[in-house]
């Protein structure tokens, strides 16, 4: 199983979450390649699967330290496998003008996370199919492999098997239910047609209904008493209906915010605070009395930093009265600055990154708005009952 992860400009954070918990294992083609945490319980369940299921069962006559030593070695050049598949889709995104910024391999396969969405439904159909192409590819040359008269049975055997996978991952990931690469392919067709939010729609729909019957599946084979096969069918469907529920949010919401500027969002009437004042002031005067979230500071007319509630809850009571703002405050940095014609989706981004949920926005050195995402919710809910 495997999925993209679009870093758009436009990203905000979804319910399938990777990007933690993870390491930097090694860096192709200039793209860095991750280990996410889980991939270490599936590695170990695949060695221990074909350790003692698979290989005993094709070949009984062999020790258990030749099973293992096979187990190990096809184990890895499944993963090496998957890794491929997701240089596929980097190498066509590159085609096509989109930078892929990793590859994360993790519990259900790989994730290739791109710059942004693709631009048009050509990109995105050859981009999808790269992937499925590359493991059906890599199944006929293990098969090949596999059948060459000078491979030895050990080999022979690790091919057989590794041509197996290769085909199953090509095939399954052609069902056309997103994000998965058939979804992809789907939503690629349609999109010229329906245009994209439509075409999404109608690829996530099938999503779930794919979703839906491997976790009915799943229960179904619990039922029956295979337990491993029925836990595993439910976690990879609970994973599908997750991940397509929250691509289709994502272009709903690039949708949303397409032609706003952070101007059109922002608020501008904004009270600040003096950094010379106590932390204890300030929460007084301020945080308690309006409820908002965080305040610029200033010192003079100039403004030097963001002062938030998160900052001013890490102080004590005592430490509140002897520090000053200018001593809790957040300074002023790129990251928590934005101009006001920036585009809507650019500082949303922007602001996730910061980890603030709002921007400072700022034109020639002066404050003119404060952007925040409660603000930006608010502006998306209206306009979306008022049918804008």
């Amino acid at each position: 199983m495997k999925a993209h992860d679009p870093v758009r400009e436009a990203s905000l954070p979804v319910s399938v979450n990777i990007r933690t918990d993870r390491i930097q294992i090694a860096r192709v083609i200039g793209i860095p390649i991750y280990l996410h945490f889980s991939w270490l319980i599936i590695f170990g369940l695949i060695v221990w699967t074909l350790s003692t299921g698979y290989f005993p069962a094709q070949y009984p006559d062999l020790p258990a330290s030749s099973n293992w030593a096979k187990g190990l070695v096809a184990s890895f050049l499944f993963f090496v496998s998957i890794l491929i598949h997701e240089l596929g889709h980097a190498a066509v995104a590159l085609r096509h003008g989109l930078s892929t910024q990793s590859i994360t391999l993790f519990i259900f396969g790989g994730v290739a996370q791109l710059e942004k969405d693709p631009k048009d439904a050509r990109a995105e159909f050859w981009m999808a199919a790269a992937g499925p192409l590359v493991s059906l590819t890599l199944a006929g040359l293990f098969y090949t492999c596999a059948v060459l008269p000078f491979v030895g049975s050990s080999a022979a055997a690790i091919a057989e098997y590794l041509a197996l996978i290769n085909l199953m991952l090509g095939l399954f990931n052609l069902v056309p239910a997103f994000p998965m690469d058939g979804g992809r392919l789907l939503r690629g067709a349609l999109w010229e047609s329906m245009g994209k939010a439509r075409a999404t729609r109608i690829a996530s729909i099938a999503g779930a209904f794919f979703a839906y019957f491997l976790i009915f599946s799943g229960v179904f084979s619990l039922l029956r008493g295979d337990s491993l096969v029925g836990v595993w069918y439910i976690l990879i469907g609970w994973f599908i209906k997750d991940a397509s529920a929250a691509s289709y949010q994502q272009v709903r919401l690039d949708e949303a915010l397409r032609g706003l500027t952070v101007r059109d969002a922002m608020v501008d009437a904004v009270v600040t605070v003096p950094c010379s004042g106590s932390v204890a002031e300030a929460a007084r005067e301020l945080f308690m009395r309006t409820g908002y979230g965080s305040y610029p500071v200033t010192r003079g007319e100039a403004v030097v930093g963001l002062l938030c509630l998160k900052d001013v809850l890490r102080l004590s009571t005592e430490e509140r009265e002897a520090t000053s703002v200018q001593g809790a405050m957040r300074p002023l940095t790129d990251s928590i600055v934005t101009d006001p014609d920036v585009p809507l989706a650019v500082a949303i981004a922007r602001m996730a990154q910061a980890g603030t949920a709002r921007l400072l926005a700022m034109h020639g050195g002066q404050l003119v708005g404060l952007l925040t995402m409660n603000g930006v919710i608010r502006r998306l809910k209206v306009r979306e009952e008022l049918g804008a």
